[in-house]
């Protein structure tokens, strides 16, 4: 049984705080995966970049593209703080006895204007073979039109959740879930399943958000349900029920 579990950036850091993580969800979600992953399942792992990866590419406008020399030291400020969340996230994993191996994005993937172009799935395969866990994670990436642009964990989940075939599809978010309104409204309430037909207003998400934030999270979700994925969207600390379908306060997408 495969698992796609998408950490998204706000759950995972503080988006309000640059470089700041949110130490006690990676430590919830290691022990979640942990216990699971003991119990058979296995897992394709994938974080967002929250406040070590949004603020930098958005002060060099990596989505936009270009090859001035600013937008190199862009890319490689971003790559640099991408890999430092990504090993904070793998050293606790390691932890809690997860055999969680880092892949680089950019290096098995890349974009043509703006949009994924290839991405190698069968280093994924192999990796999964031998019971490893892969951590990936939205990044900035070569593109071939651009020259830099910004592959988003979103996108990345539910492509290689379709690809590989996963059972479920799980997104972590900070909100906990999706809402009828923003989060923060007054009348805002949880739904508890969500189809391409429900009504909402998406609002923008706190902090710095280059990926599109939570319209493009329900699109790719959307995709992958059509094919046939469980995919669930809520909060870290029903991660376990999501993974299994259990009940609790999180929302179920509908093909």
């Amino acid at each position: 049984m495969l698992a796609v579990v998408k950490l998204g950036g706000s759950a995972i850091t503080n988006k309000a705080k640059p470089y700041t993580v949110r130490r006690e969800n990676i430590v919830k979600a290691s022990k979640t995966i942990s216990k699971l992953y003991s119990k058979g399942w296995e897992f394709v792992l994938i974080h967002g970049g929250g406040s070590f990866g949004h603020p930098t590419a958005a002060k060099y406008r990596l989505q936009e593209g270009g090859l001035e020399p600013e937008k190199l030291r862009g890319y490689a400020e971003t790559r640099y703080w991408m890999t430092k969340l990504n090993t904070y996230v793998v050293k606790t994993l390691l932890v809690y006895g997860v055999p969680a191996v880092s892949i680089q994005t950019s290096a098995v993937a890349y974009n043509a204007n703006g949009k994924m172009a290839r991405f190698d799935y069968e280093i994924i395969r192999e990796m999964l073979s031998r019971r490893l866990v892969p951590v990936l994670y939205g990044d900035a990436v070569l593109d071939t039109i651009r020259g830099f642009s910004i592959l988003s964990g979103d996108t990345l989940a539910s492509r290689v959740a379709i690809h590989l075939g996963a059972e479920v599809l799980v997104y972590v978010m900070g909100s906990g879930g999706v809402y009828s309104r923003p989060p923060e409204s007054p009348d805002a309430t949880l739904l508890r399943e969500i189809s391409r037909k429900s009504f909402l207003t998406v609002g923008e998400a706190s902090g710095i958000d280059v990926t599109g934030g939570l319209r493009e999270k329900l699109e790719e979700a959307f995709a992958a349900a059509e094919k046939g994925i469980k995919v669930n969207i809520g909060g870290i600390s029903f991660l376990e029920e999501m993974i299994l379908g259990a009940e609790a306060p999180y929302t179920r997408v509908l093909p």
